[in-house]
């Protein structure tokens, strides 16, 4: 059984498409740059033996989960500074926990992540010299992502952190905000109920600040606002306070429901009358960021409403770190590959009557390579010292002692061979396409009746996508002629088309794998070309038809030009007899 993966398969591109596909979302590989719009994923292309791989999955499987269930208007209505970065952790923490649970290999990938954002020293215990407002942020990044999603690198600094932040906060802060996130943090359905929860621990933290300053005034103390006294409060009181802000049902979980819907395909809604974020006053009696002027002085609460001095988004810091690896890694390469494929391609009502020359060459074609591949194995012939048949032209070795005159003939299977060819119908093959489509059936009818072998087809530009698989492997050629009938336009997206082509090859397991490419001339991004080319070499065997044009010599090794149908019998059973490495 094959256990092991191929370098091909484990190279970056490859996976990070094949991640974006099972993910469901858009990637574009690129040279350099790493961002996101909340539609598309731009991924940086490190080396493919780099150390930061699996940082770089990471990053994909974060931004993957944003795409699939964030509400990117929600921080649009965060108040301040601190309420938004709170409502993003909160959400990092949410979307984080849905992906890893419909797919549970991207657990090592997030962590491997995480491990790596803390080691670049952007996520250190909080110091007591920071404003309140990252103390408190640094606290619940180290604790959310400690005990919500089991992220070991951080499970230690919990207690570190809350040393720290139990200087500044008052006691009863954290009694109100042990029982929020026990309560709330696991029954999260949407942004909008990060955002609920970012407000109810600021408003925790007012009225614990509240309570505070009303005992010192019962117990006729003079109100400290700069800095809260860290004399032990009440946690009977607060801890009834806190339940008493939470007016919803403890048995009112989300997740709690029967639906039979897929946990990796269901959508989460706010307006889902079980979600205990409906009808619970997190969000209505929250503050509304202005200061309290009831006091002679701001608050602590206050003042971390105001406070614009707040951590770096670790989620920029890396998109940088990424991004300047990957430029060294390239060399400063410029490019970017969309690994988005579109629907089938073709039409299965095309009429087969402009085929017919491509066909009958196939015909040819098919003929001679059957006649050559009717021995199923290759033979060599050495010479040995024991065996039934003497090479008579060797017999003289005898009498310097060489008893190597016996043949011995060594007969080796034929490896089982996957194709893959890729039809150019840009916009400037409109006079050629016609031999281009009589060439693609032309190979694609004479490789699927050959033994061992088989064959894919698709065509770049795509439908809907830059490609789109016209055959698919394991499809019969010939009921499906009517899609070889194709038309051009657009633009020439080969990278794109090879990478697609990379990755159905790669998935077939065959012992050898083959790529021809029909075009007539100049990719969209020569440097992106370049770059895959360099990628499969040693893996994929490449092979070129030019239809009308040498361009393909700049970029292919194994390469022919045709420009009639007369040409097409000796140039297709030229790259044939190469690809089945055949002697002529």
């Amino acid at each position: 059984m094959r256990n092991q993966k191929t370098a091909l398969e484990r190279a970056l591109p490859i996976v990070a498409a094949a991640y974006g596909e099972q993910f469901g979302v858009r990637v574009v590989l690129s040279g350099s740059d790493a961002c996101t719009n909340g539609q598309t994923i731009v991924l940086p292309m490190l080396d493919s033996l780099s150390e930061l791989k699996d940082v770089l999955f990471g990053y994909l499987a974060h931004e993957s989960a944003h795409i699939r269930d964030s509400d990117f208007t929600t921080l649009s209505r965060c108040r301040s500074a601190i309420e938004r970065n709170l409502t993003n952790l909160i959400e990092d923490i949410r979307i984080e926990g849905l992906i890893q649970d419909a797919f549970p290999g991207t657990r090592f990938t997030l962590t491997a992540m995480e491990e790596y954002i803390h080691a670049q020293g952007w996520t250190p215990v909080p110091s007591s010299e920071e404003n309140e407002a990252s103390q408190l942020f640094r606290y619940l990044y180290h604790r959310l992502y400690g005990e919500y999603l089991s992220r070991e690198v951080y499970q230690p600094l919990i207690t570190a952190s809350r040393q720290v932040v139990e200087q500044t906060f008052p006691a009863g802060f954290f009694v109100r905000l042990d029982g929020l996130l026990g309560k709330y943090m696991t029954k999260l359905q949407c942004s909008d109920d990060c955002l609920k929860v970012a407000r109810a621990i600021l408003k925790a933290l007012k009225d614990a600040e509240d309570e505070e300053q009303q005992q010192q005034t019962d117990s006729g103390e003079a109100p400290q606002q700069d800095k809260p006294s860290q004399g032990e409060s009440s946690g009977g009181s607060g801890s009834q306070d806190a339940d008493a802000n939470e007016s919803t049902s403890e048995n009112q979980g989300a997740g709690e429901s029967d639906s039979p819907e897929d946990p990796a395909t269901a959508p989460s809604s706010c307006t889902d009358p079980a979600n205990p974020f409906v009808s619970s006053d997190l969000g209505d009696n929250s503050t509304d960021g202005t200061m309290d002027q009831s006091s002679n002085g701001a608050s602590t609460h206050d003042r971390i409403l105001q406070e614009t001095d707040l951590p770096e988004d670790t989620a920029n810091q890396l998109r940088d770190a990424l991004s300047s690896q990957a430029r060294k890694d390239q060399s400063g390469q410029h490019f970017q590959i969309d690994s988005a494929v579109g629907e089938l391609g073709g039409n299965d009502r095309g009429d087969n009557g402009q085929l017919q020359a491509g066909i009958l060459t196939s015909s040819a074609i098919r003929s001679r390579l059957i006649g050559l591949l009717q021995a199923q194995t290759r033979q060599s012939q050495r010479l040995h010292i024991r065996g039934r048949r003497v090479d008579g032209r060797r017999l003289s070795r005898l009498a310097s002692g060489d008893a190597r005159v016996f043949i011995q003939r060594d007969e080796t299977s034929r490896p089982e061979t996957s194709v893959h060819v890729l039809l150019d119908c840009s916009g400037s093959m409109q006079h050629q396409q016609e031999i281009a489509n009589q060439a693609t059936v032309s190979l694609a009818l004479a490789i699927s009746t050959i033994p061992k072998c088989d064959i894919a087809v698709s065509m770049f530009p795509g439908n809907g996508g830059s490609v789109s698989p016209m055959i698919r492997r394991g499809q019969p050629v010939r009921p499906n002629l009517g899609r070889f009938c194709v038309d051009s336009g657009g633009g020439t997206p080969l990278a794109e088309a090879m990478l697609y082509a990379a990755r159905e090859l790669t998935a077939s397991h065959k012992a050898r794998q083959v790529m021809i490419v029909i075009t007539d001339g100049d990719p969209n991004n020569p440097q992106a070309v370049n770059y895959l080319n360099g990628l499969i070499k040693g893996h994929i065997d490449t092979y070129a038809i030019g239809i009308g044009s040498p361009a393909v010599k700049r970029f292919f090794e194994n390469w022919c030009v045709i420009s009639d149908v007369s040409q097409l019998q000796s140039a297709l059973f030229s790259i044939a007899s190469n690809v089945l490495e055949l002697d002529m």
